[in-house]
C-alpha cells in the first residue's frame, strides 16, 4: 500500500524487502496482483467470514495526491486525516475505525499514539468458518493442555471422530492433519510430538511443510484440538526494517507520491490478526454419514494438548491466509 506512494530508494527497498522483482513496472504489477487476490478473498460468502481492512493515516494538515488515492482503492484502502497532537483522539479514531470497518470484531488496535506521529499504515485480518463436518458441541469436554513440562491448563476441548487427510512426519517428530472448512478453505495443524517443538520450528523455516503436505493421506482418526479464539498484534516497523526496509520509517523517505512532497515518512505500521475456532454448529448426521469406514481398525486418537502450529489456506487460490502457533490458550 505504501510502495504506491513511495519513489526511487525507498520504494526500491519496500519491494525487494517483500521479495518483489524491481522492474520499470514493478508497483503498478504487485498492485494489480493484490487487487485481484483481495477480490477473490473477499468477495461475499455465507459460509465464511474473512475481513481485511487496510489503512493509512495522516496528520490533519496532508493533501493527499489523487494518483495515490485512486491507487489505494486496488488495495481495498482509504487515506485519512486525523491529529496526531492530540494522541488520545487520534487514538480512538483509529480504533473505532476498525471496529466500524470489521463490525466489532477487532477491537483496540493500538494502546497509544506518539503526538510526533507522521502517519500510521494498519492492516487487520479477521477470519471464521464454518468447518465442512462440524464438531459436536456435546463432546466439547474440559481437558488439559501441557504449556510445557511444569505448566498445565485447562481448556475446552473439541472432539470429532471422522476421516481427515494427515500424515506422521517421523524424522522431524510430528503430526499434520488438515481439516477442511466448507468451501475452499482448510485448516492445517501441525502437533510436535512432545520434545520435538524446536525441531518442527526449524524445518518449517525451510519451507518444509510443502512436502509435507505431499504425504498426507485420508484416514480415519478421532481428533482433539482445543476451541480457541487468538488475536495477535504486530508492531511491522521492527519486522519490516529486518527486511531491509528502512528508508520509508526516516527522515530521508520519499513518500512524494503521497503528498507530492518529501516531507512524510511513516512512523507507524501495525497489523493485527484475529482467528477463531468452535464447534461451528452441532453435528448432523449426514455429516457423518458419507464416512462410512472399516471398523476392524481402532481410529488413531491425535490430540493438540500441547504448543502446535496451524495453517489456514486458500486452497482454491494456494494462499495461505494464516500462520500461527498456539502456545498458552
Amino acid at each position: 500500500m505504501i510502495s504506491a506512494g513511495a519513489k526511487c530508494q525507498t520504494q526500491r527497498e519496500i519491494l525487494e524487502g517483500l521479495c518483489f522483482n524491481t522492474s520499470s513496472n514493478a508497483e503498478s504489477n504487485v498492485r494489480r496482483g493484490h487487487k485481484l487476490l483481495l477480490q477473490m478473498l473477499t468477495q461475499a460468502n455465507a459460509d465464511h467470514v474473512l475481513s481485511i481492512v487496510n489503512a493509512l493515516f495522516a496528520e490533519k494538515n496532508t493533501t493527499f495526491l489523487e494518483t495515490f488515492l485512486k491507487a489505494l482503492k486496488d488495495y481495498q484502502a482509504e487515506a485519512i486525516l486525523t491529529d496526531f497532537h492530540k494522541p488520545a483522539e487520534a487514538k480512538n479514531q483509529i480504533n473505532s475505525y476498525v471496529e466500524k470497518k470489521t463490525k466489532g470484531m477487532v477491537k483496540h488496535l493500538l494502546d497509544s499514539v506518539d503526538p510526533q506521529t507522521d502517519a500510521v499504515a494498519l492492516n487487520t485480518f479477521y477470519f471464521k468458518g464454518k468447518w465442512k463436518d462440524a464438531f459436536d458441541k456435546r463432546r466439547t469436554h474440559n481437558a488439559d493442555f501441557h504449556v510445557d513440562n511444569k505448566t498445565v491448563v485447562r481448556v475446552p476441548m473439541m472432539t470429532r471422530d471422522g476421516i481427515y487427510r494427515m500424515a506422521n512426519i517421523r524424522e522431524v517428530g510430528c503430526t499434520l492433519v488438515a481439516v477442511p472448512y466448507v468451501g475452499h478453505f482448510s485448516a492445517f495443524f501441525i502437533i510436535p510430538n512432545p520434545g520435538r517443538l524446536q525441531d518442527v520450528l526449524e524445518a518449517l523455516k525451510n519451507d518444509s511443510i510443502r512436502q509435507w503436505f505431499e504425504e498426507m493421506k485420508p484416514i480415519r482418526i478421532i481428533l482433539s484440538i482445543p476451541k480457541l479464539q487468538m488475536s495477535s498484534t504486530f508492531d511491522l516497523k521492527k519486522e519490516l526494517t529486518a527486511l531491509g526496509i528502512k528508508l520509508v520509517f526516516s527522515d530521508k523517505a520519499d513518500l512524494s507520491g503521497i503528498t507530492g512532497f518529501k516531507n512524510l515518512k511513516l512512523s507507524k505500521a501495525v497489523h493485527k490478526a484475529l482467528v477463531r475456532m468452535d464447534e461451528g454448529g452441532t453435528e448432523a448426521a449426514a455429516s457423518s454419514a458419507g464416512e462410512n469406514t472399516p471398523t476392524s481398525l481402532p481410529p488413531q486418537a491425535v490430540v493438540a494438548d500441547r504448543p502446535f502450529m496451524f495453517y489456514i489456506k486458500d486452497n482454491q487460490d494456494d494462499v495461505d491466509l494464516f500462520v500461527g502457533i498456539l502456545i498458552k490458550p
